[in-house]
């Protein structure tokens, strides 16, 4: 697990917790980083870990640390990180904005549903489970060259299994928090967003599962910002 701060120190600390396969130097996600800075904020970039095994060792224990550490209540966070930041707000004072949060997987179909859960079965991390290579899942901004060198092309059984277990046992929804996600998002579950999550607070986009690679990104910023400064009230739904 990687940490990075961009910003100056005088600035509000933020933590943005990335999602599977994501990097700062990302050119998407350097735009988000270097949005949010702009905005005013010293942002604490957390690169996690693309196999771990175990949830509570390697994703949410280190990320816990370092908030506590750097007396950080503010986070944004995206997919695998929005799981993450959902159980750090368990145990530490942090106000939660969350971009395609994956609290669940995104329905397989055909032979996949019967093959997955058995491959899941399998005690191994080696990367067995491959995936579709489709950028336009992530946002119609991103190139091949540019999937390629940020989604990992497959997972393993044991990295799936302890993000399930993740899932299943999520921490009551806060009232304070804000959801952001595409209705048509085809990497985590429209459904499991919608069912943990108040309509007043949540806020669709059109795009894919990464909003700040998605043609109307500008518009979409413009509510994570502030939803991050005043909280899911203040996200435009007209």
């Amino acid at each position: 697990m990687e940490f990075s701060v961009f910003g100056e120190a005088r600035d509000d600390d933020l933590l943005c917790v990335l999602g599977w396969g994501n990097r700062p130097e990302h050119d998407h996600v350097s735009w988000l980083v270097e949005a949010l800075v702009e905005a005013g904020y010293r942002v604490h970039a957390v690169t996690l870990p693309t196999n771990p095994w175990h949830f509570e060792d390697q994703l949410l224990a280190p990320v816990r640390t370092y908030a506590r550490e750097h007396d950080v209540d503010l986070a944004l966070s995206h997919s695998t990180g929005g799981l993450v930041a959902a159980h750090l707000a368990d145990d530490v004072d942090v106000r939660n904005v969350f971009l395609s949060p994956w609290w669940g997987t995104a329905p397989v179909e055909g032979a996949a549903s019967v093959v997955l859960p058995l491959l899941l079965r399998i005690p191994t991390a080696k990367r067995l489970l491959r995936f579709d290579r489709d950028p336009s899942v992530i946002g119609e901004l991103v190139t091949e060259a540019q999937f390629e060198e940020a989604v990992p092309d497959a997972a393993s059984p044991a990295f799936l299994r302890t993000i399930v277990d993740a899932q299943s046992r999520l921490p009551p929804f806060d009232e304070d928090d804000a959801v952001f996600c595409s209705l048509s998002d085809r990497v985590v579950s429209v459904r499991a967003i919608g069912d943990r999550t108040p309509a007043a607070n949540l806020r669709p986009y059109d795009g894919g599962h990464e909003f700040f690679a998605s043609p109307g990104r500008e518009s979409v910023l413009e509510d994570v910002l502030a939803a991050l400064e005043e909280g899911p009230e203040a996200i435009r739904r007209d």
